[in-house]
């Protein structure tokens, strides 16, 4: 077995961090569409490629509905590709995107989040990925550069399961992660190459023997004798739901046995286990809480965080244990259509001992958000606890405090 101690350690930026982890996938096409905060995803991979520690073909196209056009059809074709986009971008390549899951062509797609326009506004929320959350997409949101590399490796190792078969994203926030360099610990091609297998096609699966009109014909059948639609929508809910939990809960044991790094999988639990309160985010919204969580113990207010690392499939069970015996859960979205607190409704309706649920959107569009903000709405939730009544289920965090 390998192990840490083979990894390099380097400064890199969370799209520096993207493209390295690609890298060691050996992705065989880099798809490339420029626009910003993704674009240096594809600018360091076209480096790579230039400097000969990348053998891979670049696809350079006119738009993004093109490049992902590209790259299903690598995918399908047997290779393995990369991408990075988001925002305009991500909606300019709407009707492709829908189609890869219901192919079952297991795409990988980063995305450093901007914000969606008007107003024309190039900071960061998660918006640009949310409105996909009910397109079948594996949805990842991470922290920091560390975590973009290792989740980019991950996702390949997902994706491409015979049993999972469906296209994944890589999400993190733009210009605060995505241009933010900071210290990560790089694996080696070895660790890697043990850890993630060459992409194997599913039978049959490829451009060269597959039947292209049947495939149509199964695909569009909506009625009839013999119909197929609903129960390909069924095969594609239930590996998204629970095959893919597993999955990525492998894929996280599995990495930490060979590289000796993890993220707890599905969702990253904080000081929940005698917390009253906890504070539910994605990506760096967990590191807000995590440090409003501290300097709230040291004021005896026991306070937890969850990370949750998967939008979809979401952790419903895991978010449900790490809750315990909490009294009021709160979610810090980054988004204007308030998804954690209407996911996390959903997930602790019958949960024992029911916990208030509040929700809270804050930072959008890189409206800063400090721990001090943090812990303003942590006083919220304790102020639930008292009168339910005296505070807002939901709210928007417009007024900011300085660290």
């Amino acid at each position: 077995m390998t192990t840490a101690e083979q990894a390099q350690s380097v400064i890199r930026t969370g799209n520096q961090a993207a493209a390295e982890g690609a890298r060691l996938a050996r992705v065989g096409v880099v798809c490339f569409f420029p626009i910003g905060p993704s674009d240096e995803v594809g600018e360091h991979l076209v480096e790579m490629v230039n400097r000969g520690q990348l053998d891979a073909r670049v696809i350079d196209l006119e738009n993004e509905r093109s490049v992902i056009n590209a790259q299903i059809t690598a995918t399908q074709s047997g290779v393995r590709s990369t991408f990075s986009t988001n925002s305009e971008g991500l909606v300019f390549a709407y009707q492709p995107l829908i189609w890869s899951p219901y192919a079952r062509v297991p795409i990988v797609v980063g995305v450093a989040h901007r914000s969606l326009e008007p107003p024309t506004n190039i900071q960061t929320d998660d918006h640009d990925t949310i409105i996909f959350r009910d397109s079948h997409w594996i949805q990842f949101y991470c922290e920091n550069a560390q975590e973009v590399l290792d989740t980019m490796i991950q996702a390949y190792w997902i994706a491409e399961r015979h049993d999972i078969q469906l296209p994944v994203f890589v999400t993190w926030p733009g210009w605060e992660v995505s241009h933010a360099a900071m210290p990560i610990e790089v694996p080696s091609q070895e660790q890697v190459d043990e850890f993630l297998p060459p992409y194997e096609l599913l039978p049959g699966r490829d451009l060269l023997t597959l039947d292209m009109e049947e495939f149509y014909s199964n695909a569009s059948r909506s009625g009839g004798e013999g119909a197929s639609y609903i129960e390909q929508r069924y095969a594609i809910d239930h590996t998204l739901n629970v095959v893919a939990k597993q999955a990525i809960t492998e894929a996280h044991e599995r990495y930490v046995e060979v590289v000796g790094r993890g993220y707890g999988g599905l969702i990253e639990s904080y000081r929940t286990e005698d917390a009253e309160v906890i504070l539910v985010g994605l990506a760096n919204m967990a590191t807000r809480g995590r440090q409003a969580a501290d300097a709230m113990r040291e004021q005896g207010k026991r306070v937890g965080v969850i990370k949750v690392r998967t939008l979809r499939p979401f952790p419903s069970e895991a978010i449900a244990e790490a809750v315990g015996d909490a009294r009021v859960v709160m979610a810090f979205d980054r988004n204007p259509v308030h998804t954690l607190f209407h996911e996390l409704r959903s997930a602790l309706y019958s949960h024992p001992g029911r916990p208030a649920v509040l929700g809270r959107v804050v930072a959008l569009a890189g409206r800063n958000f400090s721990s001090r903000d943090a812990e303003e709405l942590v006083d919220e939730a304790f102020a639930a606890i008292e009168d339910p009544a005296a505070v807002d289920e939901l709210s928007w965090r417009m007024e900011t405090v300085a660290d």
